[in-house]
């Protein structure tokens, strides 16, 4: 467990405090739709391929615009960029609420979701790195994550239930009420600039594979996890999406639990921690290939929370940790770059083959690939 001094520290450290409220506001608001867009374009007639070719243009954007906005925020500040995140989720939802009468192309909801995280991830990791101690960064990443996590675990299940009773038009207005609310802690404090010295040529240099690879295969766990595997589950298995939605704050449930150990295990032995959760990640994405029952689901979430609590933790603190001792927007842009590479490739290669079961594969053999780090 985290003990009395961290836990006093943690709530002096300003900079991260703000950083926690805010992020935890955030997810709490798009932990009520993520999972449920891509059944709301199924459900209006857009086909699997549609859908896939819509994440993979959104994840396309996401990596061409890496440097675009870290320049930006050089410029602005790192908390300006995450307001400016603001404007293009409302905007997305905004194409998504009138989608059904107007039929809004994809790829101008996949620039306009693209822009709508990246704004916020630049800013959000850069300051991330600068606020936090190197020495308690498990710790200080676990917090982060706990956070979110306690969040998410309310969120998909109101969503959930606003989808059932009330609709998604109602849940579009929701969630953007609660973005612009997320953005509140970050106004009470100093900005924060940090000069671009980075080259992309040395970010883009394949050699450096052992660092590549892992990144690659967050990003397509993280993308099959949020788009692939509650459309399998949704329209093979529940059917419902109160249920749904309880499916996946059951899991972020039991990752809260699992993350008190995990965070401080990591400051520990950060390498182990990341590889003990990627073989269980590997485990548990063929175990998903042979599910069909809701029971089965529910178990099976449950034991994914708590291993991917290990990856998240470690994969995130070993940035951070990069980041610190070279050059901070550097770093934070070659992940970027790369994870969502990983999530492109994995729909690309979805919208030629449009079997939900090869996914599962796919991202069982993505988690191998944190062995390399």
């Amino acid at each position: 467990m985290f003990g009395h001094q961290h836990i006093s520290y943690f709530l002096h450290n300003r900079e991260l405090d703000e950083l926690y409220i805010s992020v935890a506001i955030r997810s709490f608001s798009l932990s009520m739709i993520v999972i449920f867009i891509p059944i709301y374009l199924l459900n209006l007639g857009y086909t699997l391929k549609s859908v896939f070719l819509l994440y993979a243009m959104l994840c396309l954007f996401r990596v061409l615009s890496v440097v675009p906005i870290a320049k930006i925020s050089s410029k602005y500040g790192f908390k300006h960029v995450m307001i400016f995140s603001i404007p293009f989720l409302i905007i997305s939802y905004l194409l998504l609420y009138t989608i059904e009468i107007y039929r809004w192309p994809l790829i101008l909801m996949a620039f306009t979701m693209a822009l709508g995280s990246e704004f916020f991830w630049i800013g959000y990791h850069i300051d991330f790195c600068k606020s936090s101690d190197e020495k308690e960064r498990g710790e200080e990443v676990g917090i982060e994550r706990i956070l979110v996590k306690i969040f998410h675990i309310i969120g998909p299940f109101i969503g959930g239930l606003i989808l059932t009773f009330l609709g998604f038009k109602i849940l579009f207005v929701f969630v953007s009420i609660f973005l612009f609310v997320s953005m509140i802690p970050l106004f009470f404090s100093s900005e924060i600039h940090e000069p671009i010295n980075f080259s992309l040529k040395n970010i883009l240099k394949l050699r450096d594979y052992k660092n590549i690879l892992p990144s690659i295969g967050k990003g397509v766990e993280q993308e099959v996890g949020y788009v692939i595997w509650p459309v399998f589950i949704f329209f093979y298995i529940i059917k419902s999406y109160s249920t749904l939605g309880f499916v996946f704050s059951l899991g972020f449930f039991f990752s809260v639990i699992f993350m008190y150990i995990i965070s401080e295990l990591s400051d520990i032995r950060r390498r182990l921690v990341l590889r003990i959760g990627a073989f269980s990640n590997f485990i548990i994405w063929i175990i998903r290939i042979f599910i069909t029952k809701i029971m089965q689901v529910f178990f099976i979430d449950a034991v994914y929370g708590m291993s991917q609590s290990a990856i998240d933790i470690s994969f995130n603190a070993i940035i951070y940790d990069r980041a610190g001792k070279r050059n901070i927007v550097g770093t934070i842009v070659r992940r970027e770059i790369f994870v969502y590479t990983g999530g492109g490739l994995v729909f690309f290669i979805m919208y030629f083959v449009t079997n939900l079961r090869l996914g599962f594969v796919l991202t069982g053999l993505a988690s191998l690939l944190h062995f390399l780090f």
